[in-house]
């Protein structure tokens, strides 16, 4: 057991070290420092009309740093997923079994 928590570790640094993260963070500082950006964000978040959320979405998507943190973000969460898939059949919880 403690040679998986060991590479659980392992794995957890080389995620913190690699370049989805170091992207990931990156696109995110520039987009914070984004006044622009932020306001778009922001008004897609209150926004009900689709035609507007479509508008605002492919104005955002013209931003270089918009599309690296998505596209990173994407990435992460499917790296993240594939875990959870794989834990779950370790542990057999995927549908609730666990008692």
């Amino acid at each position: 057991m403690s040679d998986i928590i060991e590479n659980t570790y392992k794995l957890l640094d080389a995620l913190d070290n690699s370049d989805l993260i170091k992207n990931l963070t990156n696109a995110k500082k520039k987009l914070e420092q984004n006044p622009q950006i932020i306001s778009l964000i922001k008004e897609y978040r209150k926004e009900t009309n689709s035609n507007k959320l479509i508008s605002i979405k492919k104005i955002l998507h013209k931003n270089e740093d918009y599309r690296k943190y998505i596209e990173s973000y994407n990435e992460l969460s499917l790296l993240v997923l594939r875990i959870n898939k794989q834990y779950q059949k370790y542990t057999n919880t995927a549908e609730h079994n666990c008692h």
